[in-house]
């Protein structure tokens, strides 16, 4: 097990499109000592169905009037994703990303991504998973909207190419009500699969992911916004800086406060004891 638990920034979309705006919260989660910052990308094209590109899409969180003007606007080019990896690799904080489709992919590969998310929306997308586990390269697979039949045909694929594989359990519900996050499931995952597990959490409050770790989460991914009030699908369901620090420094103190198992009398306990006890 790591040190601490790795704490990874999801900035997804919540950019909103703007270059700055992704720099700034890289920089946030760099400032609140986030470990990563997790981006996504996508070919339009290849991703969504025509049907559903062409609808309309003009609610308030919308940036077009279709589905496929609302998705390209908030999508960053190659080049703008070379220039966010460089950004935080001056920072010193780890930039990857969840590729969407096998494009994409080659895409982050030229830009020199370390590691990969799949999302729950693909766990059951073989095709895609085998082509991001021919890179050789670490990933970390969220398993919400999945049943664990689903589970184990992705584990093994991952399991045939040798990939360093960690799950994190997920509902994909966004937002996700208390009633429904079953927390108990990182144990399972962890008995049935014997890799590195975590919580990817889509809730609105900070104090359950940082739970977690009480259950052996490894790994803690929050979605992270400047503002949860910006417009966007995904910022209400987000965290804060100040949030995010205190995910950040209270998952440490929790893991600092599992210890050890072995049941002994601690130093601290010494002087308690010796006025306290009664000799006999």
């Amino acid at each position: 097990m790591t040190k601490y638990p790795i704490i990874i920034a999801e900035i997804a979309s919540n950019h909103n499109g703007s270059i700055d705006i992704a720099k700034e919260l890289i920089k946030k989660a760099y400032d609140v000592g986030v470990d990563a910052v997790k981006f996504q990308k996508k070919d339009i094209e290849s991703s969504f169905s025509k049907e559903l590109l062409d609808s309309p899409y003009t609610g308030e969180n919308s940036f077009g009037k279709t589905y496929r003007e609302h998705k390209q606007f908030l999508e960053f080019s190659a080049d703008q994703m070379a220039e966010l990896k460089a950004y935080a690799d001056e920072m010193g904080i780890t930039f990857f990303c969840t590729p969407f489709d096998t494009k994409s992919v080659d895409i982050l590969e030229g830009i020199g991504v370390p590691m990969y998310k799949i999302a729950s929306f693909h766990v059951t997308n073989l095709e895609l998973i085998e082509y991001i586990c021919e890179t050789g390269k670490p990933i970390i697979m969220s398993t919400g909207m999945s049943t664990l039949e689903e589970v184990d045909e992705a584990v093994a694929l991952i399991r045939k190419y040798g990939n360093d594989l960690a799950l994190l359990h997920c509902i994909a519900c966004y937002p996700a009500d208390e009633k429904d996050l079953n927390l108990r499931v990182i144990q399972t995952l962890r008995e049935r699969y014997g890799c590195t597990v975590g919580y990817s959490g889509h809730e609105r409050n900070v104090s359950t992911c940082i739970a977690t770790v009480m259950l052996g989460a490894e790994i803690i991914e929050r979605h992270f916004t400047l503002d949860r009030t910006m417009k966007g699908t995904d910022h209400a369901m987000s965290v804060e800086p100040q949030g995010m620090e205190m995910i950040v420094k209270r998952t440490k103190g929790f893991y600092i406060a599992l210890g050890s198992p072995e049941k002994k009398v601690l130093e601290c306990e010494l002087a308690a004891r010796a006025k306290n006890r009664l000799v006999v």
